[in-house]
This record gives C-alpha cells, sequence and structure tokens, in this order.
C-alpha cells in the first residue's frame, strides 16, 4: 500500500507546484441601474390639476349660460296718464227782464266733464325674416334677431315656426306670419 500512498503524495504534490488554482465562475460587472424619470414622478399631479381646472371652468361657463338664458321679468311700462280738457263754463248774456212781467229762469246745469281715456300705443312690430332650424330658429323683428325664449318690447317669443312667429304679453298673444311680396 505504501506505493498508492506514494503515487497520490506525489500526485499532489504536482498539483500544488505545477497549476494555479482553478478560478471561480466569471460574473458580469454590475450595470448601472437607468436613473428614475422625475418628470413623470410630478407628471401625474399636474395631469390631475389641469383636469380639475378645465372642469371648474367648464362649469362656471355652463352656469353664466344658464343665468343668462333665464327670463328676467320686465318691469311693465308705465302708462302716461294726460289730462282731458276741463270745459271752460260759458258766459251767456241774459237780457235783463222787463219789471212789469215776472220771469222764470231755469239754471243750467254745466256739461259733464269728458272722462279722460288713457290708451298705450301698441308697439309697432314687423316680422322681417325667419331663419328656420329645428331647435334653433331665429327671426328678424323690427330689425332685432330674436329666438324662442327672448323677451322683445314687452313680449316673450314663445314659438318660431317655418311660416310665423308667436309674441306673448300679459295680456295678448300675438302671431306674426311672414308677409308674401
Amino acid at each position: 500500500m505504501s506505493l498508492v500512498n506514494d503515487a497520490l503524495k506525489r500526485a499532489k504534490d504536482a498539483q500544488r507546484k505545477g497549476s494555479a488554482p482553478a478560478p471561480g465562475p466569471q460574473f458580469r460587472p454590475a450595470e448601472p441601474a437607468a436613473p428614475a424619470a422625475k418628470g413623470l414622478n410630478l407628471m401625474v399631479p399636474v395631469a390631475i390639476g389641469l383636469v380639475a381646472i378645465i372642469g371648474l371652468i367648464l362649469v362656471l361657463q355652463n352656469r353664466q349660460k344658464t343665468v343668462a338664458r333665464e327670463v328676467t321679468p320686465q318691469p311693465k311700462p308705465v302708462t302716461p296718464v294726460t289730462e282731458a280738457p276741463v270745459a271752460k263754463p260759458v258766459e251767456v248774456a241774459v237780457p235783463t227782464p222787463v219789471p212789469a212781467a215776472p220771469v222764470l229762469t231755469v239754471a243750467e246745469k254745466p256739461a259733464p266733464a269728458p272722462t279722460p281715456v288713457v290708451s298705450v300705443p301698441e308697439p309697432v312690430l314687423k316680422l322681417k325674416a325667419i331663419f328656420y332650424s329645428p331647435g334653433h330658429s331665429t327671426a328678424i323683428i323690427n330689425g332685432k334677431t330674436v329666438k324662442a325664449g327672448d323677451v322683445y318690447k314687452g313680449f316673450r317669443v314663445a314659438a318660431i315656426t317655418q311660416t310665423s312667429a308667436t309674441l306673448v304679453s300679459a295680456t295678448q298673444t300675438n302671431v306674426m306670419t311672414l308677409e308674401q311680396d
């Protein structure tokens, strides 16, 4: 057995002297990590803020349009009160009676004063043109463009059709049609 042990010793010694130890596995150097996108972290809150501001602006504009569309009651026009001329009493020359005969005189009643008649001149409205589109029709009355819901000279525009426009006030309804030339 000593021959076997001697051979093993020599093999060990030859290995130690003749060859360097086997290198371990070669690792690739670590790659530096890509820097995080700094803008992306800030972009999300900025985008949410912009969407919120745009939404708020749209809501405010819609609210202003709604307020503008509401019909405000127009004050009733004040009717001018004119006084009727008062009739002046007419002096009548009565001849002096002859004293010989008694004369009976009849007292004349003054004529009653006429009651003043106040008339409000109605505005002269003339339908000039109609631009008809279902839901978006407009009409030109006395040179002013109106649409359904507008108020013009105390009248509210109730409806506009292809050939007529209906105006309504507190006391009357006026259906105006286009004149055929």
